[in-house]
């Protein structure tokens, strides 16, 4: 089988998609180019030639070294980056069939990336006045032929976005990690390439604060009452109804009255509560419960998703939609899940009932629909992750079809006659399971209670003090750290699972619950401080807004570019003045450094003295919440400085930084 003469080239953005296109357009005919796939076939009577990038083929470089550096262009990856030399095929491939094309079909993922990767292509190797644009949000014949039957212009909106981001996080990344490599040289002497990103940056910050946050935590002591009553011949541990207090004394205090007393029945409230079901799935939201279920990471469980979606099973998962619109057959794809081993039976009880309207999230995405299966069933056994995944992608969008489940709740409020403190005993019954039998990876935990009147009398079995500290804000996981990103409204649901895996990759953090390395804090610090201008979140959220104007017509390209090179071309200018005109001590007093001074705790370079002490940034933010607290221990306790450093060095969840600092004390006392 021999090219036709002349064809519509097609351009899918793997060859498994480019895979489903032939075959859903009905294009036989296969053959290599230079050991890439293409297939051929006709279409409406055209000739069509179907052929596969793999991700992007062009990238943004320059030749020009050191920074500030503004001039870029546009070039091959495979040329440019380590690692992209399997890209080299998939180059010659299309350079080779693209001059023979009367028109040319971007058939990458309809997304703003999907669209500069054949954007690019088409601009660099082809035309793009001949040129359209198809859009399905799942690899079935049934969207695919679809969307092939109407043909759209070029989607100008996201390209001319997908450009300026790229052109942004290109100027950002290369000048910044340039600096940054150059003072981290400076100051310890090391060789060492380093990397900073205009979303990364901010959220390596964020990682490095709360993991601080709690190493430098002082947990406070609390103390309240423990209160057991006999409710039906049953024993059960009540709710306190005030918060606990500062002195244990107050406490001691309480607990002798409630012992051997009996509490009164002070309301009693019954309710029914309705609980909605959960819409179909975005992204975020299924690599945050795919994380809470399973364990995956937020990367791994895009990874699954994009399989799952290359095999026609799932919609396409990039996306920020809990929305199913109407264009979606959700009747057929009903009838067709009935197949489903252990599920089938709740499509077939939707169908029954005739309950064929998903409930909505907040959630939008003009692009795609929120996630849900196509109805395509497996043809091969899956994988354990893909089939948890899967199993978890369909549960949830079975699950929005039903009802609201119903839970009745029941509680008492019980109180002391003497003084009026208020206790709560509450317990629960599921009324009418509904969703919650479908998706049962959320659990409602019943407790009966017995049937009690106002008035009655409950007695109490046992009462006792109970020490309490605070807590610090729990350090971050992968799954949290990207909704903090979400929330924040920085990075895409495209990239935020990349970003955050790039800081593992770099040596910044580490761990499931994420660690600083030495290296994150001192990255961190200099960003946080030279760079502090251009590293904080909320330039990085108004470059996210601008970008997404980009896409609706609003502003445009060129001016957002322009406005982003003007924050960032004083300050590269002003670190390379420091850098040039600078020692590394200068440099050290510009990141507050005191020169010539060491922590005593650590051996870092000192910020400044506290009480005749040098200490380092670290040690110096622990020593001060350590003065600080002990006001709380002395209110509460009435201990002696030396007593309380002993009882604080046998926590066990001490933060590491106050660990050193209480144990450098306490060394210099004896």
């Amino acid at each position: 089988m021999s090219l036709p003469k002349r064809y519509v080239l097609v351009i899918a953005e793997k060859p498994r998609a480019a895979a489903k296109i032939a075959e859903a357009l009905g294009a036989g005919s296969k053959l290599t180019i230079g050991g890439i796939p293409v297939w051929i076939g006709r279409f409406r009577g055209r000739d069509f030639v179907i052929a596969p990038t793999a991700g992007h083929l062009f990238t943004l470089h320059t030749d020009e070294k050191g920074f500030p550096v503004f001039n870029y262009s546009w070039g091959p990856r495979w040329v440019y980056e380590p690692g992209s030399k399997h890209l080299a095929k998939f180059y010659d491939a299309l350079r080779r069939l693209s001059p023979n094309a009367e028109h040319y079909i971007n058939a990458c993922d309809y997304d703003i990336e999907g669209s500069v990767i054949g954007y690019n292509i088409i601009r660099h190797l082809g035309d793009v006045t001949r040129a359209s644009r198809v859009k399905f949000s799942a690899l079935t014949k049934e969207d695919i032929r679809k969307a092939f039957e109407d043909p759209q212009p070029l989607d100008w909106g996201n390209i001319e976005s997908g450009l300026a981001r790229h052109v942004l996080d290109w100027i950002w990344g290369i000048n910044v990690s340039r600096a940054l490599t150059r003072i981290y040289q400076k100051l310890s002497g090391e060789r060492a390439t380093l990397s900073a990103g205009r979303v990364q940056s901010p959220t390596l910050i964020e990682l490095v604060e709360r993991y601080v946050e709690r190493e430098a935590f002082v947990p406070t002591p609390l103390f309240t009452v423990s209160v057991k009553v006999l409710c039906g011949g049953k024993e059960f541990t009540l709710t306190n109804g005030f918060d606990p207090f500062r002195r244990q004394e107050d406490a001691r205090r309480l607990a002798k009255v409630l012992r051997s007393k009996k509490l009164v029945v002070k309301s009693a409230e019954k309710r029914v509560v309705s609980l909605a079901p959960p819409p179909p799935f975005n992204l975020t939201e299924l690599q945050l419960e795919a994380a809470r279920v399973f364990g995956y990471s937020p990367a791994r469980t895009l990874e699954i998703a994009e399989e799952l979606y290359l095999r026609s099973l799932i919609s396409y998962p990039r996306t920020n939609s809990e929305k199913i619109p109407p264009t979606v057959d959700n009747s057929q794809i009903l009838q067709r899940l009935t197949g489903l081993p252990e599920v089938g039976a709740y499509a077939s009880e939707l169908l029954r009932r005739g309950l064929l309207v998903p409930r909505e999230g907040p959630g939008e995405d003009p692009a795609h629909p929120a996630i849900h299966p196509t109805g395509y069933l497996p043809t091969r056994e899956l994988g354990r992750e893909e089939s948890n995944v899967y199993e978890l992608v369909v549960r949830r969008y079975l699950a929005s079809f039903y009802p609201s489940s119903t839970v009745e709740e029941l509680v008492y409020t019980i109180v002391e006659p003497e003084t009026g403190t208020e206790f709560r005993l509450a317990g629960r019954r599921v009324v009418s399971q509904e969703w919650l039998r479908v998706y049962h990876y959320r659990k409602v935990t019943a407790l009966e209670l017995p049937a009690l009147r106002t008035g009655e009398e409950v007695p109490v079995t046992s009462v006792e003090v109970v020490k309490l500290y605070t807590r610090p804000p729990p350090l971050y996981t992968k799954a949290t750290i990207l909704r903090w990103m979400e929330s924040v409204n920085i990075g895409t649901e495209a990239t935020r699972a990349e970003i955050i895996e790039k800081l593992f990759e770099r040596g910044y953090v580490r761990g499931s619950s994420i660690n600083a390395t030495e290296l994150g804090l001192e990255v961190a610090q200099i960003l946080g401080t030279l760079f502090k201008e251009i590293t904080e979140v909320e330039l990085t959220r108004e470059l996210e807004r601008k970008l997404r104007e980009i896409a609706f017509g609003k502003v445009r390209r060129e001016s957002v570019i322009e406005e982003a090179v003007s924050k960032l071309r004083p300050k590269l200018e002003e670190v390379k003045r420091v850098l040039s005109d600078s020692e590394a001590e200068e440099l050290k007093r510009r990141l507050g450094l005191s020169a010539g001074l060491r922590c005593r705790v650590c051996g870092r370079d000192s910020v400044g003295e506290e009480d005749g002490v040098p200490l380092c940034q670290l040690h110096l933010r622990a020593y001060r919440n350590l003065k600080e607290a002990y006001a709380a221990w002395r209110e509460g306790t009435g201990v002696g400085f030396e007593e309380y450093l002993e009882t604080l060095s046998r926590l066990p969840k001490l933060g590491r930084l106050v660990k050193e600092v209480v144990a450098y004390l306490r060394n210099s006392v004896r």
